[in-house]
């Protein structure tokens, strides 16, 4: 595994708030923050199961999980269209 790297996400907000209104803007910077972490952990969560399901199938590739018109009646496909 390689050496991680320091990462950092970025919002708009006040190191010192100094009334309400700042304080306020300050929380619903943070706020925005946390969504965006959630959104990372969302992402990664759901490329780790996919790849953990290849893994566990032994696949090449990912390409047989996904529903397209070339494979609609395709009994491999996890993923069905609605």
């Amino acid at each position: 595994m390689r050496k991680p790297e320091k990462r950092s996400l970025e919002y708009c907000g006040y190191t010192s708030p100094r009334d309400f209104d700042e304080i306020k803007f300050e929380l619903l910077g943070l706020e925005n923050l946390i969504k965006k972490a959630e959104e990372r952990i969302s992402m990664l969560n759901q490329s780790s199961y996919l790849a953990s399901l290849a893994l566990n199938e032994e696949k090449k590739d990912l390409e047989n999980y996904f529903y397209n018109s070339e494979n609609k009646n395709d009994s491999n496909s996890i993923f069905e269209k609605k």
